[in-house]
């Protein structure tokens, strides 16, 4: 009698799990997104809220952008010259570099980004570059975010 109470016992517990494994997951792997901790105004915290809203996830101990690339291949992002829709273009460019959000890639090769401070702090901007011009960049591809 005692097996079968253990049985029952670990089948519940399983059945339980099982149910609740989604809700587990969000309690026991807090959501990488939650919080950006990159600076307000700057092109960093821009695209981090940019990918948060598509529900995939990147780091927040990238610190400047020209280093994005670099941590990015660390952490095991897809980092290559090949935009997509999502990807974060990247350059190393500038005291501290420079991170943009790329909204759409067009049959042509150019692709539409979206930025801020490429202007100014806290300015929202958008561009259009060329197939030519994006060979000077690098792409980030961020990974789907595992809690949501």
């Amino acid at each position: 009698m005692k097996k079968f109470f253990i049985a029952l016992t670990f089948i519940m517990a399983s059945l339980f799990i099982w149910s609740y494994q989604e809700d587990l997951k969000r309690l026991v792997m807090p959501d990488p997104m939650a919080y950006n901790t990159y600076d307000k105004g700057q092109c960093t915290f821009y695209v981090f809220d940019k990918v948060k809203l598509d529900g995939k996830m990147i780091e927040r101990s990238w610190r400047d952008a020209k280093y994005w690339a670099e941590h990015a291949k660390e952490d095991g992002y897809t980092v290559n010259q090949q935009p997509a829709q999502g990807a974060l273009l990247q350059s190393r460019r500038g005291k501290q570099g420079h991170v943009a959000y790329v909204e759409h890639v067009y049959p042509n090769g150019s692709i539409k980004i979206t930025e801020m401070n490429y202007i100014e702090p806290f300015h929202v901007s958008e561009r259009l570059l060329t197939s030519s011009d994006i060979k000077r960049y690098q792409f980030i591809h961020p990974k789907i975010n595992p809690v949501l």
